[in-house]
Formats: structure tokens, C-alpha cells, sequence
């Protein structure tokens, strides 16, 4: 579509040397392990707030959550509530788990419960997991950019990715959450702006938006129990919850900053606040695709060349915050993923041992995930929703991280070659349910992801404790 005008250029190229020269200031704190990976403990509710529920909300769900209203409709409103309920078990008993812990990984536990390689096996399925994240994470944004800059997408991708593994690298994670308080007050400002502008120009009314609601209801199948029926009311509760507790409960960049809270009440405020920063975001999203589609005469249009439409009809500069806006939304998912699996790999596996290899290995983490990127290009052509693909391959993975960390936090009596060899069944099942079935509903990779990797942990078990007993 349209090339950016030079005072795009000029806001865009201004955000990535902002964030740059945060990574910059905060590399002369990140001297050792404990600041490189928790900032010595220094941080309160609000910015780790922000930046748990920044680093979550990558461009992922910037730009499949308003393409999903505009092509679906509103089924995809079931996954609003979870924010919610996901509280409790986090407050009851994963941060209270994790706050107890000295070690700054989520996985170092394992080792205590079982033995070296099951926690070995948690560490490499989280790199794999957030590999791949990140990976779609870099894709979903330069595939958005480049619809309306006219940037290749290998451009986009190799110069959103360098950026954040730069910064993130030298600054750890310091430098990962004041950048994550930037690019969600980036983002935030820019929604509501472009919102302003549709609402200036008679787009956006209460009338709209009942208008749309009564277009747009939700279809007769939702409340069906049929695993193939794409989003329902029963499967779309169920994997969201999940793949939020894999999220919160069992994902190291989560993990980390519960970690680096100065309390436990601390923590507990963050996730507070997180809920409902994700909470208002996403209203605003959903408000933001209900705009697109009103516009007249782009109904014809993919969701994604809809969206560069709305986005170019804004006054000049807003194109430009917009940029800005989406490469935030990439870079605080990119930055949050490179330090914790450089944490885990340096806690858990002993790769890096001073926090000089930890900026190193950080770097290379950086470089792996931008060949994921680029990797994904022909694959994404073929599958085409980022939602889809969000919710089979990066959602569906970390059920099996939940279950082994689940396992080893509850139960006494899965041994550990039960929870190992569960674990790697489940990881199995997660890629090869991707590859093999495709018409199951969008949130059913995750929990037929998880049930394999209990059940099969239980099986395995209970068959080695048997085997046991008959010896003797």
C-alpha cells in the first residue's frame, strides 16, 4: 500500500533509538547475574504490572485480536473473563511457590523434587516454547507493517528483531521492564488515539456499536460441546484457562517477575494490575476491530489490509505513532523472552556463568529467534491466521511446561520417570497435533495438550511403580 512520509520515518526511527538508549544506561547496572535477571529486587507492583501484562500482549494480539472481531465476530470475547479467574490459583499457589524459591528459575525446583534432567527437560521445552513465540511474535508485526509501509517483510523483521536483542542484551532486565512501561504507554496512547480520531469522524457511536453487536451475534453453535466447531463458549473458557495458567503459572518471564518483586504482597499488586491493564486493552481492541469494520467499502478486504486502511485515513503523524504502537507491542514480547531464557539457560544449565556470557548468550538467543522469523514466512503464507497459529503452536506448547510444573508442585505420587517421559509425550503430542490435525477448535490443541501430558505422566508412573513391586 502507501510508503511512510518523513515525519513517520522520523517517530519510528525516534522509538527505536529511545529504546536503545535505555538499553544503553541500564547496561552499567547489570554487572552480575541477580541484576541482569532480577534487577536486585528492586521493583515495585506498578512497573512489574505493566510488564507482565506487556510482555504478554505481544503484536500477536495487537493485530490477530481485532482481525479475529473483524473476520469472526465476537467469539473471541470468551477469553476476557480468565483474566479474572486465573487470580485465585495464582494467589493461593504459584506465587506464594515461587516467592519461596532463592533461585531466579522457575524449573530450578525440579531438580530438588526429581533429579537433573526432568529439570533440564523443563528448561529446553521453555526455550523451544519461547523460540517459537518470539519467532511469531516478529512475523505477525513486520506482516502488518509491511502491508502499509511497503518495507519487505525480511526488512521489518531483521531490524525490529536486532533492535530489541540489542538493547535487551546489554541492559537485562532492567532495561527489559523500564522499556516494557514505555511501550505499553506507547500502545495505550496510540488506541485511544486512533479511537479519538473515529470517534471525530462519526466512525465510531453507541449507535455503531449496537448496531454491529445486533449484525454480529454470537453464532447458534457457540454453546455446542463439538470439539470441531471453531471457537465455543465450553472450549474457548477451558484452553484460554490453560493457556493463562502456562502463561502465569508456569512460564519463566512470569516467573521472574514475581521473582523481582520486593514482596509477595508486591507481586499479588502486579498480577492485580496486570488483569486489568489486559482487560482494558483488549476492550479497546475489541472496539478498535468493531471501527474497522465499519468503514465503507473495505468489507471485501483481508482484516489485515482493512486494519493499514483505517490506519492510513489518520491525520499525518498518527501512521508514524502507530509504528511505533506495533514495534512496542513486538519489542516488549522479544526483549521479555531473550533475558528469561537466557536466566534459565544460565541458572538451570550453567551456559552462562557471569553476566557477561549471560548479554552473549542473550545476543545468540536473539539471532536464533530472528531465523525462526524469517523460517515462518512460507509456512504463515500457508496457514494464514496468526490467531490460529498463535493458539495450536505457541498456546498448545506450553501445556506440557503447565503439567510438569503442575506435577511437581502438587503431586506426591508421580515419580520422576512418570512426570519425564509424560512430559516429552506431551511435547510430542503438542507438535504433532499441529502438524496431523486441522479441524479441531482453535483453544482444543491446548487441552487435548495437557490431558496427554497427565495422563500419560500418571500411566508411566504407575506402570514403573508396579514394575517395582513385582521385582521385589
Amino acid at each position: 500500500m502507501g510508503i511512510m512520509n518523513k515525519l513517520e520515518i522520523i517517530i519510528a526511527i525516534a522509538y527505536l533509538l529511545i529504546v536503545i538508549s535505555i538499553g544503553l544506561i541500564s547496561s552499567k547496572k547489570s554487572k552480575n547475574n541477580d541484576q541482569l535477571y532480577l534487577a536486585g529486587n528492586t521493583f515495585s507492583w506498578f512497573p512489574l504490572g505493566i510488564s507482565v501484562m506487556i510482555s504478554a500482549f505481544s503484536a500477536v494480539n495487537f493485530v490477530a485480536f481485532p482481525s479475529e472481531i473483524i473476520k469472526f465476530g465476537p467469539g473471541v470475547l470468551i477469553s476476557l473473563p480468565v483474566f479474572i479467574i486465573v487470580i485465585y490459583p495464582l494467589f493461593k499457589w504459584f506465587i506464594p511457590f515461587f516467592r519461596k524459591r532463592k533461585s531466579f528459575s522457575a524449573y530450578s525446583f525440579l531438580e530438588e523434587k526429581y533429579d537433573v534432567k526432568t529439570k533440564h527437560l523443563a528448561t529446553v521445552l521453555f526455550v523451544i516454547w519461547r523460540l517459537m513465540w518470539i519467532s511469531v511474535t516478529l512475523y505477525a508485526s513486520a506482516k502488518m507493517l509491511t502491508v502499509f509501509t511497503g518495507i519487505p517483510l525480511y526488512t521489518i523483521i531483521i531490524i525490529t528483531g536486532i533492535t530489541a536483542l540489542f538493547y535487551s542484551s546489554i541492559g537485562g532486565f532492567r532495561a527489559v521492564v523500564t522499556t516494557d512501561l514505555l511501550q505499553f504507554f506507547i500502545l495505550f496512547g496510540t488506541i485511544c488515539l486512533t479511537l479519538g480520531v473515529a470517534i471525530n469522524n462519526g466512525f465510531l457511536s453507541m449507535d455503531s456499536l449496537k448496531e454491529w453487536f445486533s449484525t454480529h451475534p454470537f453464532p447458534d453453535d457457540f454453546y455446542s460441546f463439538s470439539p470441531k466447531v471453531r471457537i465455543t463458549f465450553w472450549s474457548g473458557l477451558t484452553g484460554t484457562f490453560i493457556a493463562f495458567m502456562a502463561r502465569y503459572g508456569a512460564d519463566q518471564i512470569t516467573v521472574q517477575r514475581y521473582m523481582a518483586a520486593k514482596s509477595e504482597k508486591e507481586a499479588r499488586k502486579a498480577i492485580l494490575l496486570n488483569a486489568g491493564a489486559a482487560l482494558v486493552i483488549l476492550t479497546l481492541l475489541l472496539l478498535w476491530g468493531i471501527t474497522v469494520t465499519l468503514i465503507p467499502g473495505q468489507a471485501s478486504l483481508p482484516p489485515l489490509k482493512q486494519m493499514a486502511f483505517f490506519i492510513q485515513s489518520m491525520p499525518t503523524g498518527v501512521t508514524g505513532l502507530f509504528i511505533a504502537a506495533l514495534l512496542a507491542a513486538t519489542m516488549s514480547s522479544i526483549d521479555s523472552g531473550l533475558n528469561a531464557m537466557s536466566a534459565v539457560l544460565s541458572e538451570d544449565m550453567k551456559i552462562f556463568n557471569s553476566a557477561k556470557n549471560g548479554k552473549l548468550g542473550t545476543f545468540i538467543l536473539g539471532i536464533l529467534s530472528l531465523v525462526g522469523a524469517l523460517i515462518l514466512i512460507p509456512i504463515m503464507a500457508a496457514e494464514g491466521s496468526i490467531f490460529v497459529v498463535a493458539n495450536k503452536i505457541i498456546h498448545g506448547f506450553g501445556a506440557p511446561i503447565l503439567s510438569l510444573i503442575a506435577i511437581g508442585m502438587f503431586s506426591k505420587k508421580i515419580t520422576s520417570a512418570g512426570v519425564f517421559w509424560g512430559t516429552i509425550l506431551g511435547a510430542v503430542c503438542s507438535i504433532a497435533s499441529v502438524i496431523f490435525i486441522t479441524d479441531l477448535a482453535v483453544h482444543a490443541y491446548v487441552i487435548i495438550n495437557l490431558s496427554v501430558s497427565l495422563s500419560a505422566s500418571w500411566i508411566i508412573s504407575s506402570a514403573s511403580k508396579t514394575k517395582i513391586s513385582k521385582e521385589k
